[in-house]
């Protein structure tokens, strides 16, 4: 990991932090029926809540190209 910015941390924390909301035990927390909200079970909106997170993280990974390393001067004069 060369060209871990601060940015790119972000986005990893975010992701690992949705997964673990999504994956983990803790799902047992908001596993209720009664507080209903807009009609849905608690742990529906829970699942949807953090797959809406987990998408827009997505997203703005993919227009910030963080999967790309930051390209070099050599790179750039050796494409020219």
């Amino acid at each position: 990991m060369k060209y871990l910015t601060p940015l790119k941390l972000s986005i990893y924390g975010g992701m690992l932090f949705s997964f673990f909301m999504l994956e983990s035990p803790l799902i047992m927390l908001a596993n209720r029926i009664e507080p209903m909200v807009m009609g849905l079970p608690f742990l529906l909106v829970w699942n949807l809540f953090w797959w809406f997170a987990l998408t827009a993280l997505f997203l703005v990974a993919y227009f910030t190209n963080w999967g790309s390393p930051v390209p070099t001067t050599a790179h750039i004069n050796k494409q020219s």
